[in-house]
């Protein structure tokens, strides 16, 4: 069962709608995560509810202990970062007048929204209707930033195919438009419907990830 809803709103009244860890504003980007994972033991009674942004949510579910890097979010740790915070705003609320509310979009949620941009470009069809070619922004944002490599194999995997294939797809487009010949317009042809059946499960994945149903 899911954190009941009435304790959690005022869990989210209590900190200010700001993650926990990071202390950002989240807006409606924001989860209640399991401090004890269920599948380990942890109830559904918001005494085990830290509230906190994607990225983070996805930071404290990315750790992987047969290839240990870095230094893994225990429940202990993450009971003080909820304690702490709480206790910031509720006896120094002050700090929270001043400070930056802009609910700014991390890598992985961009990385979402531009996968359903992408999803919707490849739609059309073909790159007669197409309109533009694949976007790769937030992708190569993410991999800048790190994002990328903290996402577990499953959720990774089909990632970078899907990427892949629509740079093949973007990469058969500029052909298409240089050369203007059949072979090249049945190559784009080609790569962007093998793109299309690549995006929907990478966006699926990551989306799910970043949910309490994925990664509890």
């Amino acid at each position: 069962m899911p954190f009941q809803r009435d304790q959690v709103s005022t869990l989210l009244s209590q900190c200010h709608r700001r993650c926990c860890i990071c202390h950002r504003f989240c807006g409606v980007k924001i989860e209640t995560d399991h401090i004890v994972p269920t599948d380990e033991g942890g109830k559904d009674e918001i005494e085990n509810a830290i509230p906190v942004c994607f990225e983070c949510h996805a930071e404290i579910h990315s750790y992987n202990p047969k290839h240990p890097r870095g230094r893994k979010f225990l429940p202990e740790e993450l009971r003080l970062h909820k304690q702490e915070w709480l206790r910031i705003c509720s006896k120094h609320p002050e700090i929270l007048v001043g400070a930056i509310r802009k609910a700014d979009v991390g890598p992985l949620q961009a990385l979402i929204d531009e996968l359903e941009f992408n999803a919707t470009v490849a739609e059309e069809g073909g790159f007669n209707r197409q309109g533009c070619k694949f976007q790769e922004r937030q992708f190569l944002r993410a991999i800048h930033e790190g994002s990328v490599a903290l996402l577990k194999e499953p959720i990774r995997k089909p990632l970078l195919e899907a990427y892949r294939e629509m740079g093949a797809a973007n990469t058969a487009l500029d052909g298409k438009f240089v050369n203007g010949t059949n072979e090249a317009s049945n190559a784009a042809q080609f790569r962007i419907a093998f793109a299309s059946r690549k995006i929907g499960p990478a966006r699926d994945a990551l989306l799910k990830f970043l949910t309490c149903e994925g990664a509890a």
